[in-house]
């Protein structure tokens, strides 16, 4: 057994302190890989290679990815010093269920031949319970050891209770180790990448700022080449900051991989090449290698700029169940040294019109100009998705070919939320309801809208100075709920996102549970206490009732004239069937498959 601090050394090859807060044994994963890289060290020490993998869990909790079967066999034929994964290995939920998962991963990893050296994922630690099956089974939370000319540290982003970032105090477990260290190249690797900003360019200073300055700081004067992440579903090259490249390798997944393979969308992992100081690495998918900018932060940051800056178009607001008649305009944005010509067409879906259906459009250097178009749906029932949609090729870029640029009609149905004087008995009974405005889930996936014995759900908000109220009525031919944690979406449950908040609100075994997913300066992926729940069965009719706090509501004020972003999914599992797989209905579409980046509803406090 390794203790704390033992430092075990065969030729090229050393184990440095073993980071867990806890002793670890020989039946850990983590303990049967060092065993194997022992008896293997370098015949050169500055001549080696080795496998970047992450994310190879899947969506259901006792399968694991057809994807990482498939790359271990590769890793097999490419006999690599060993193998690093960077998180997220099984699906995860509630502590009872997690062992059984351990089970099924334990099988596929045997078949895998080099030194396989984990660190965990948000999936894979959720809890205080979750970390302790970890460390039992797997290993430390995060360790660090030298091998050939090269020191890696395998941090923990998944730190229960730490907030968006490396804490303090692994950090300072960082310094130490590398001020301990002797040796020609460093590497770091963690699950989520804190150093990268997801979206809009502008907020990358502030996000490094916030979540990951103090371990930017700690790595100065060190020879750190790469910093490896995972967590965001895709490979991107993020460049190099401060002599430092940082890389996100999360290609195991088969879910997730939504958007083009230049913005880095396709089942991956990194061959990575150590020869004296020079690093490099391939990135292969199936019977292919691809160069290292595959896929760029800086053609990422293009595109995010020219379909969200460049292409602005403007926000439709509709009274929920009313028709549209509105003009709509266009903004198109050239930045460029050079001219910009080429032209915007509309394809309109039955019951809408739109006129003009097709513009052209030269613009300056430097310039811009607003496209000014009608747009109609002169029934209720027509005013809503699949929605109008243009298109334009965007031709001025830097980084990469032009774009074709593709956006649905920005419609924004918006309802009310009343004012309550006196406030709500949380107890699943909606006498204090009244006429409160309700908003049916209206769009399918998995089943037949009209079976609405099956499914059918609606949904209402009221408030007053203290809380946020909300009730969802639903109708479902049998309530099945066998999970709990961050996995109850996997069964019944309502699954929603109120402004920056994404909570789950369901009846477990345990009873009434809510779930937050992410929110404001709080630890995500837990079991959230502060909402209150209520779940009130009759029948085939289950009742959600829940009181939001005002301090789980940031940034968003309970005052008159507030609103907020609304979108909800409620989710169905029929053990019995005849759906027996998962099906749900969506408040506006999209929530299911692109969550929180979906179209919402705007919700008004009156």
């Amino acid at each position: 057994m390794f203790e704390h601090g033992l430092r075990f050394r065969v030729t090229s090859f050393m184990i440095v302190t073993m980071l867990s807060t806890m002793a670890w044994g020989q039946s850990t994963l983590v303990e049967r890989s060092f065993q194997k890289l022992q008896q293997s060290p370098p015949s050169d020490p500055g001549h080696f290679d080795f496998i970047v993998v992450g994310d190879s869990n899947t969506l259901k909790p006792l399968v694991q990815s057809d994807i990482f079967r498939q790359s271990l066999k590769e890793f097999n034929i490419l006999e690599p010093s060993f193998v690093l994964e960077v998180g997220d290995i099984i699906v995860g939920g509630d502590a009872e269920g997690v062992p059984a998962q351990w089970d099924v991963f334990d099988e596929v990893i045997a078949t895998c031949e080099p030194p396989y050296l984990p660190l965990p994922g948000n999936h894979d630690i959720s809890d205080k319970r979750t970390e302790q099956i970890w460390l039992n089974r797997i290993g430390p939370t995060h360790y660090a050891f030298h091998y050939g000319n090269s020191f890696f540290i395998l941090l923990n982003s998944e730190e229960v209770g730490a907030l968006d970032r490396i804490s303090d105090e692994q950090v300072a477990w960082l310094r130490a180790q590398l001020a301990s260290a002797s040796a020609t190249n460093v590497f770091v690797f963690l699950h989520k990448p804190y150093f990268a900003h997801d979206g809009d360019p502008d907020a990358a200073a502030e996000l490094w700022d916030e979540q990951w300055a103090n371990v930017a700081d700690a790595l100065h004067g060190y020879p750190v080449r790469v910093v490896f992440a995972g967590h965001w579903h895709g490979y991107l090259d993020c460049g190099t900051r401060e002599g430092v490249r940082y890389v996100i390798c999360a290609g195991a997944s088969t879910y997730g991989m939504r958007g083009s393979e230049e913005e880095g969308k396709f089942n991956h992992y990194l061959w990575v090449r150590v020869r004296g100081e020079d690093v490099s690495w391939a990135v292969i998918k199936p019977f292919s290698i691809l160069p290292e900018d595959a896929a760029t932060s800086d053609r990422l940051d293009e595109l995010y700029r020219i379909r969200n800056q460049c292409i602005a178009a403007q926000e439709v607001f509709v009274p929920l169940g009313h028709p549209v008649d509105d003009e709509v305009t266009i903004t198109i944005r050239n930045p460029h040294d050079a001219p910009l010509q080429s032209v915007l067409t509309w394809d309109a879906e039955p019951g809408w019109t739109v006129s003009p259906l097709e513009t052209g459009y030269d613009i300056p250097s430097q310039g811009a100009a607003d496209l000014a178009f009608r747009i109609r749906a002169d029934k209720p029932e027509d005013a809503r998705y699949p929605v109008p949609a243009f298109r334009t090729l965007y031709k001025q870029t830097q980084f990469g070919p032009a774009v074709d640029v593709e956006q649905d009609l920005k419609l924004v149905p918006t309802m009310s939320a009343s004012r309550l004087e006196g406030g709500i008995t949380v107890d699943g009974v909606l006498d204090e309801w009244g006429t409160a405005q309700r908003a049916p889930l209206t769009y399918p996936v998995g089943f037949d809208a009209e079976d609405t014995d099956d499914l059918g759900c609606e949904l209402g908000f009221l408030w007053d100075d203290q809380h946020l109220y909300l009730a969802v009525e639903t109708q479902d031919n049998e309530h099945h709920q066998p999970y709990a944690g961050d996995i109850v979406w996997s069964a019944d449950n309502v699954e929603m996102f109120l402004g920056d908040w994404s909570w789950g609100l369901s009846l477990t075994e345990k009873g009434p549970e809510v779930f937050l997913y992410w929110g404001v300066d709080v630890s995500a992926e837990t079991v959230n206490t502060d909402v209150r729940l209520a779940v009130k069965r009759d029948g085939t009719k289950v009742i959600y009732e829940a009181a939001f706090p005002q301090s789980r509501l940031t940034p968003l004020k309970l005052s008159r004239g507030s609103s907020f972003r609304f979108n909800c999914i409620m989710n169905d599992l029929d053990a019995s069937g005849p759906k027996e797989s998962r099906h749900w209905l969506e408040l506006m579409p999209g929530a299911g498959s692109i969550g929180g980046r979906a179209p919402r509803v705007k919700v008004v406090l009156d």
